[in-house]
């Protein structure tokens, strides 16, 4: 035993051992080093009240260490030997090249990977939950804890009475976006360019329906000095043009999240490519299902059973044949 800049140590390799261990490696090893040094029951106790522990923990490390010396004073793995009840891994892979295939989150993964099992015959299942642990496990997605909130939704009363609009790009190509506040019904279109005529014959090829309000942000396509937005809305809305308030882009949070799945799927399928044709059709693609297969918690329903009180049911065979996934989904 010797004592190095104020620390005790028991041999004098160890002082080089523990230079790659982590902070509380030293942290043991220096009271382990402390007590060793004399049989004292006090000075004990005062290394374990050193380490917050109790005595009787400080006791097992003083055994682990006297069996393994320093790796002995490392944090034991608490995993199990074997695991029972872990996912397939035939069922692991189908669940992240489903991922890869879609960009879809937990809960949609397992419905459709849910829904393919049941058309197989099989009885295997896998919960939302499940499936996000396993992109994590595989590095897929990274795993975080996020503060739960209590928000405070708004929503209007009915059908075509807000419609939110806004433009984004995806590779560079403008696409429009719009979507009914009450529903959560949604439409998107590539637009050659971003010029005021252009977007509103995009407005009236997206919704064909005179309606109530429209809610859009202050770009100069919805600008209040725009001759051409406000000439379509003195014919296609029947009450008025809402702007939202500036710096403040929660007003179309519902269109935001819409935006950002569209553009996540679009990635998954298309990468860097500037293909029209491509995103034309894989925009139908989503469109299609987001209205019909994708199931809103918040409004307990889905977006077309809500807007129009019905959907398409065989929405799952649909996306599985446009994707051309049926070597890994199956189909009836």
């Amino acid at each position: 035993m010797f004592i190095r800049y104020g620390e005790v140590y028991l041999k004098k390799d160890h002082v080089q051992l523990l230079k790659k261990e982590p902070d509380y490696v030293k942290k043991r090893y220096h009271a382990v080093a402390i007590a060793l040094s004399s049989n004292n029951n006090i000075i004990r106790e005062k290394a374990s009240q050193d380490l917050k522990i109790s005595m009787r923990q400080f006791q097992r490390i003083l055994h682990q260490f006297q069996e393994g010396e320093i790796p002995g004073l490392r944090y034991k793995s608490r995993r199990p030997n074997r695991s029972p009840n872990q996912t397939p891994k035939w069922l692991e892979d189908l669940v992240v090249k489903v991922r890869g295939e879609t960009g879809f989150g937990s809960f949609y993964i397992s419905q459709l990977v849910n829904i393919s099992l049941e058309n197989q015959g099989k009885a295997e299942r896998i919960i939302p939950r499940k499936v996000s642990r396993v992109l994590v496990r595989r590095g897929v997605i990274e795993s975080e804890k996020r503060a739960k909130k209590d928000w405070k939704r708004f929503e209007w009363g009915r059908p075509n009475q807000l419609v939110q609009a806004d433009l984004t790009k995806f590779n560079g190509i403008p696409l429009l976006t719009t979507e009914d506040d009450y529903s959560r019904k949604g439409w998107a279109v590539r637009l050659a360019n971003q010029r005021d005529k252009t977007v509103v014959r995009g407005m009236k090829k997206l919704l064909k329906v005179r309606y109530d309000n429209l809610l859009t942000d202050n770009g100069s396509q919805f600008s209040r000095k725009n001759k051409v937005i406000r000439e379509y809305c003195e014919k296609y809305i029947t009450e008025k043009h809402i702007w939202t308030s500036i710096h403040h882009p929660q007003t179309m949070g519902k269109l935001s999240a819409f935006q950002k799945e569209l553009k996540r799927f679009l990635y998954h399928r298309l990468g860097a490519s500037r293909d029209i044709h491509e995103i034309d059709y894989y925009i139908d693609v989503y469109i299609h299902w987001y209205n019909n297969g994708k199931y809103h918690s918040a409004i307990d329903t889905y977006p077309e059973e809500r807007y129009s009180g019905q959907r398409d049911v065989e929405w799952y065979n649909q996306l599985v044949k446009s994707l051309k996934l049926e070597k890994i989904l199956i189909i009836k």
